[in-house]
């Protein structure tokens, strides 16, 4: 199944919940032509794409239980 990344990226750059975004951003970039795509990024979206990037901290909450969790089999 093909992604459609343009409507990953609206969704991103229409995204009110910063958690959402960056894993909307995550997803789009998880493959080669997701990378691909964002390479064709024009220069304000290119800003964009890495200040929502640089939104990523130690503290902000990507997944909704620690990794080693789902790693057990818990979730």
């Amino acid at each position: 199944m093909t992604k459609d990344y343009q409507q990953l990226w609206k969704d991103v750059t229409n995204a009110t919940d910063k958690v959402k975004a960056v894993q909307t951003l995550a997803e789009i970039v998880a493959d080669s032509d997701g990378r691909a795509f964002t390479l064709d990024l024009g220069s304000e979206d290119v800003v964009l794409c890495i200040e929502t990037l640089d939104r990523v901290s130690c503290d902000l909450p990507l997944y909704p239980s620690p990794p080693h969790a789902v790693s057990l089999g818990h979730h």
